[in-house]
């Protein structure tokens, strides 16, 4: 990797800074609340160096979801070196994307915010292309969780292609977390073990495509739980 100049650094600084900042002032009042007004407003630098980071609110939005992606990246690769069955690191890469959201629950949410028409057309190419690139590197970590899955015989549907099962997981994991979130008072929802409660989909999921072994034979509570505690150790060293 490239090291960057004193200046490079500098702006790196800097636009992590303003970062920080665009995500207080989600948190605070909201998705569509975000202006780089009110970013200029809130920092210590002019407007023209706020324009300078970012050509419009979109593209800061899309600043805050390269930073979502690439914490979410960090801890997938904890969950890789996670000691296990495959279908235990599929679990370990859902028990990292719910600590995720419980870190950093605007960040959560704004990955999806970032997907709105007109967001990716008002992004500058260059943000639009770092964004890309983290996104591919995202989604190879659940393609090769499946490749292998595949390869081992744990997994034999000749009817459903990795990237179907990628986007399912990925479909299953984000609306059970943001259904326990956002809507936690609902009955369907607060009648549930909070607990178990995205292990659970996840296990009617992986048993419905047949991942071996299935939670019938084998006691992936007890797999959940030794999840939590790999990281745990983490989060206290590194998060």
């Amino acid at each position: 990797m490239t090291e960057l100049s004193k200046a490079e650094q500098k702006r790196f600084a800097r636009e992590e800074e303003l970062v920080d900042l665009a995500i207080a002032i989600i948190a605070e009042q909201g998705p569509g609340s975000l202006t780089l007004e009110k970013l200029t407003s809130r920092s210590a630098y002019s407007k023209g160096t706020i324009y300078n980071h970012f050509c419009s609110k979109e593209d800061c939005l899309s600043a805050l979801c390269c930073r979502a992606v690439t914490s979410m990246l960090k801890l997938f690769e904890q969950a890789y070196a996670f000691q296990g069955s495959g279908r235990e690191k599929a679990l370990a890469i859902h028990y990292c994307y719910q600590l995720y959201s419980r870190i950093h629950p605007t960040l959560f949410q704004v990955v999806l915010t970032g997907k709105a028409p007109g967001v990716r057309e008002k992004t500058s190419e260059s943000r639009i292309c770092q964004l890309d690139e983290l996104e591919q590197k995202i989604n190879a970590f659940s393609d090769s969780m499946f490749h292998q899955a595949f390869k081992a015989g744990e997994i034999q549907r000749d009817d459903l292609g990795v990237e179907t099962l990628t986007f399912a997981n990925w479909a299953m994991s984000f609306g059970s977390l943001a259904l326990a979130s956002s809507a936690s008072d609902a009955t369907a929802v607060s009648r549930l073990d909070h607990e178990f409660l995205l292990l659970n989909n996840i296990n009617l999921l992986l048993d419905g495509i047949g991942w071996q072994p299935l939670s019938s034979d084998w006691d992936y509570a007890a797999s959940w739980q030794r999840i939590a505690d790999h990281f745990q150790h983490h989060h206290k060293n590194n998060i």
